[in-house]
């Protein structure tokens, strides 16, 4: 409602009347201009605060229609734009490339604001509409705000992967068999293959400690089988045969007391196991989701998300042997250990599967697709390298 003045006769507009305030006093005046103007429903805007980005962000992507909310407030678009472009250049500054988590010039606080908004971002494609964040999945402002949170770590990921191993055209193998053995070599040579964690787990950890590490293990937004759905689209003969089956066997090969998101959750509740939120997560965590969305989400990453898939199924099985080694020393039943023991086994066969009918397959298919699977094995063993230097200078410090 507009407030009129007129030849010192100050009135609040209203539709049923107009009144007359040149005769109140200053605390009447006031409470009537409350009382009659109508302010636009802000408490969705900015209930978390404009420095908190991340949660401001959820609340506006789950608050309605984007259109409604900008409409509200012509000038957010441009405030949540230039609120990502800085936090973008704080987390991945492009004069430094990361080498491990704990380089001196990263600043976490940045990073972890910046993993949780991409995740917010990403869940928009990973929730059921009655979440709330569905209805603005394509809006273009969501759109654009995950391409600048995107394009600074999609820059420090590839970049990093290539200070690693060289992942030139001519540096990789053209004849699809020896591409494979390219691939297996990489991931065992990679520095996450021996990580201390695992030895820690296995043979020191006490009991309170594994419980922590199985609280960090239960951050992970998407399950795999989701990402392997998600990465299947499009693929066709012998890839998407190898993922079908690979998707089964996480199916529980149609027993759902077999699946294996219900194998963990029983650890999860066994254990009495609550899953932290996005909130309460570092960016060495979140990441690591984010890098699995990322790849499995857009189609332009399709070969990189064949690549990241397939370092899990290469990488789990060691992995998963020592942590069930380390759970039973303290005393934890074999039964609640399903999950990770399901994985020890099982894991061996879908890596193998998945280096001769999806790695061997697409390369053989499409020759320039080995670019985008070593960029996805690499990327996905350096953020797993991220993780677990985490976990494992956290339980140190316990």
């Amino acid at each position: 409602m507009p407030i009129v003045e007129s030849e010192g006769v100050a009135t609040v507009g209203n539709t049923k009347r107009d009144v007359d305030m040149s005769r109140m006093g200053t605390a009447d005046r006031e409470r009537t201009i409350v009382q009659f103007i109508e302010l636009p429903d802000l408490r969705r805007l900015h209930p978390a605060g404009k420095g908190d980005f991340p949660a401001r962000l959820r609340d506006i992507l789950s608050g309605g229609p984007l259109d409604a909310t900008i409409a509200a407030q012509p000038s957010l678009e441009n405030e949540l734009i230039a609120q990502a472009t800085a936090l973008s250049a704080r987390a991945y500054p492009s004069h430094s490339t990361t080498e491990r988590q704990s380089a001196r010039w990263i600043d976490h606080s940045a990073r972890d604001s910046h993993h949780r908004a991409l995740l917010a971002l990403y869940q928009q494609h990973m929730r059921l509409p009655n979440h709330g964040l569905a209805v603005n999945q394509w809006h273009p402002l969501a759109c654009r705000l995950t391409g600048i949170l995107e394009s600074a770590w999609e820059r420090d990921t590839l970049a990093r992967a290539r200070a690693v191993v060289p992942l030139s055209d001519s540096d990789l193998p053209s004849e699809p068999g020896l591409f494979v053995e390219w691939y297996r070599r990489t991931a065992f040579t990679h520095p996450l293959y021996e990580h201390e964690l695992y030895s820690f787990l296995a043979s020191e950890a006490t009991l309170e400690q594994i419980h922590w590490f199985f609280t960090m293990e239960s951050a992970g937004e998407a399950a795999f089988d989701d990402l392997v759905a998600l990465s299947q689209v499009g693929t066709r003969g012998d890839v998407k045969m190898e993922m079908a089956s690979n998707y089964w066997d996480e199916m529980g090969n149609g027993k759902e007391h077999a699946v294996h998101t219900h194998l963990f959750h029983r650890l999860a509740a066994d254990l009495d196991v609550t899953a932290p939120g996005a909130d309460e997560l570092p960016w060495q965590v979140l990441s690591g989701v984010n890098l699995m969305l990322w790849c499995s989400i857009s189609r332009r990453n399709a070969f990189r998300a064949q690549g990241a898939l397939g370092a899990v199924e290469l990488l789990a099985p060691q992995r998963c042997t020592r942590v069930v080694h380390g759970a039973h020393r303290v005393g934890i039943q074999k039964k609640t250990m399903s999950y990770y023991g399901a994985h020890a086994i099982i894991d061996i066969g879908h890596a193998e599967g998945w280096l001769e009918h999806v790695v061997r397959a697409q390369v053989a298919d499409i020759p320039d697709s080995r670019i985008g699977i070593a960029e996805g094995l690499v990327s996905r063993a350096n953020a797993s390298l991220d993780y677990f230097d985490y976990c494992l200078a956290k339980l140190r410090a316990q």
